[in-house]
């Protein structure tokens, strides 16, 4: 079983700031985060080859065949840490659009597996990643295979199942969420922008934005 912390993360209540400098604190040697997305929530930390791995095992997964999201507070600190990164035109519109929110972009690095990247929404996250100064990797927290926790309730009974890693895990308790669908997936790889997943934003609310934007 994982051993980790839990923390109530409200903005606006006197606690809060330490709760933030301590998850900044955490990140920084490299221990793991579970935390409140703007849909469900996930588990990550800093975009580092060990936290990756670690995350992976704590899932029951291989980081390498399903690697991390990056996500950030804006759009510069994303450009500004990935600078490999190729962002079409439709790319920009939509992330004009939708972030920060539930929307991620696959875009071309070099690599052919493309990295995803988004602008997270919800306030407690946003504020760690402000204060943080860059992006963290993200995913769903679950055990491979079943859903995604939605209530901290359910974040902790998902860490209880996990095994136990050589850091710190921590766990923001934000609360119930908004839920399923998670963020919906634009894939940017192609000759063509491709809606891989639909999820909290539609295909029609994405389609008005770029249009011709294809459905896989």
């Amino acid at each position: 079983m994982a051993t980790y912390d839990r923390v109530v993360a409200r903005p606006g209540d006197a606690s809060f700031g330490e709760v933030v400098r301590k998850t900044v604190a955490l990140l920084d040697e490299g221990g793991v985060l579970a935390h409140p997305t703007d849909t469900v929530y996930g588990i990550g930390g800093a975009v580092r080859r060990d936290v990756d791995r670690r995350v992976g095992e704590l899932k029951g997964r291989d980081p390498d065949l399903a690697p991390l999201i990056r996500i950030a507070s804006d759009g510069q600190v994303l450009r500004r840490s990935f600078p490999e990164l190729v962002w079409p035109r439709a790319a920009l519109e939509l992330a004009s659009r939708f972030w920060p929110g539930p929307l991620t972009l696959l875009l071309p690095d070099g690599s052919g597996a493309g990295c995803a990247v988004r602008v997270e929404g919800h306030p407690v996250v946003r504020a760690v990643l402000e204060a943080w100064g860059g992006p963290i990797g993200s995913t769903s927290l679950n055990w491979t295979g079943d859903p995604p926790a939605v209530t901290a309730e359910q974040a902790e009974q998902t860490l209880e199942r996990m095994p136990g890693v050589e850091v710190p895990v921590l766990l923001l308790d934000a609360g119930d969420l908004a839920g399923p669908p998670p963020s919906s997936l634009v894939s940017f790889l192609g000759s063509e922008p491709v809606v891989v997943r639909e999820g909290a934003v539609s295909c029609r609310a994405l389609q008005a934005c770029v249009v011709g934007l294809a459905v896989r």
